[in-house]
């Protein structure tokens, strides 16, 4: 059982190493193509992995397979999260993806340890973390539209001073910023040329990104169109206060990060130890899973570890909006 246990962390160890050597090699071609297209007419896009003929076979099959799904209120949710996470996905195509990542890992646990407990174990750790790695990455883009967020009023509120239309300034923003403020603004621009209402693209918009600063600069400016004023003046002001608000979760996120450290610190470290242990003595732990009363002790452990982790990030964790 410990053999086949450290033989499937190895595995697991071996595809996140192998997955991020590809990230990091997509990351220096993306970079370096957003680097020489604006010197260049001409420069190849970067590979990707969709390139691949495998790849493809995979996300047709994903695509076919996630017509059959009904339209639910948590499809609709989940296509509402998956827009702002930036993933090209419907919630159906992500709901087919994984658990069809699920069964295959749960298939290859399978073969080597031939224990269905196991199976069934890893299949619901990968529907878990799918839906963990999800809600990190609508996090981290959140917190990226926010902090580029300051730089483009800045960006608009200039050219509105130059002469630009509202709708001028917007494609400014489109081309000459970075992703993902830059992709939402291309979002709007493709709206209006669409035949959208600026004020409706604006409004969509809105609710994709679901931000309360950015709520509060389409309400000026829509109050800016229907009444008139200086616009340049009013988002000057509100970028000002959205650079208050972002230097102040600054600050609080540098006063609560030992906190959030040590969440970590006290949740890994009973695990930390228990390998070792095992590492030095591998039958240290054999007459505590052998008793009832020792696997009763070891699951009301873990119970109390999670919910010590939770109690302490939900201290540390500070609402902004």
């Amino acid at each position: 059982m410990l053999i086949s246990l450290v033989a499937i962390l190895c595995g697991l160890l071996t595809v996140l190493m192998l997955f991020l050597l590809y990230k990091l090699l997509i990351r220096y071609h993306i970079n370096l193509f957003h680097a020489l297209r604006h010197y260049m007419d001409k420069v190849p896009p970067p590979q990707t992995l969709t390139d691949y003929k495998a790849v493809k076979v995979i996300i047709a099959f994903v695509k076919r397979t996630a017509t059959f799904l009904p339209k639910t209120s948590f499809i609709s949710k989940l296509d509402l999260n998956l827009r702002r996470a930036g993933l090209p996905l419907l919630g159906s195509e992500y709901i087919v993806a994984t658990i069809l990542a699920a069964i295959i890992f749960a298939l290859v646990t399978l073969t080597f340890t031939l224990k269905l407990s196991w199976m069934l174990a890893i299949f619901l750790l990968t529907v878990a973390a799918s839906a963990i790695l999800l809600q990190r990455l609508v996090q981290r883009r959140r917190e990226r539209l926010i902090n580029q967020l300051g730089d483009c009023l800045t960006t608009v509120a200039n050219a509105l001073r130059a002469g630009f239309s509202f709708v001028q300034a917007m494609d400014l923003v489109s081309k000459e910023m970075e992703p993902p403020i830059s992709e939402e603004f291309a979002h709007v621009m493709r709206d209006v040329s669409y035949g959208m209402i600026l004020t409706e693209a604006l409004d969509d918009m809105d609710k994709r990104i679901g931000i309360e600063d950015l709520h509060l600069v389409i309400t000026a400016v829509l109050i800016q169109r229907e009444i008139g004023g200086n616009l340049a003046q009013v988002l000057d002001s509100i970028g000002n206060t959205i650079a208050s608000r972002i230097r102040m979760r600054r600050e609080i996120l540098t006063l609560t990060s030992q906190g959030r450290a040590s969440s970590w610190i006290v949740s890994l470290l009973p695990i930390f130890i228990a390998a070792c242990m095992l590492f030095i003595n591998p039958t240290h732990f054999d007459e505590m899973l052998k008793s009832q009363l020792g696997m009763t002790i070891l699951c009301a452990a873990v119970v109390l570890e999670i919910f010590g982790f939770i109690i302490i990030r939900k201290i540390v964790t500070i609402k902004f909006d």
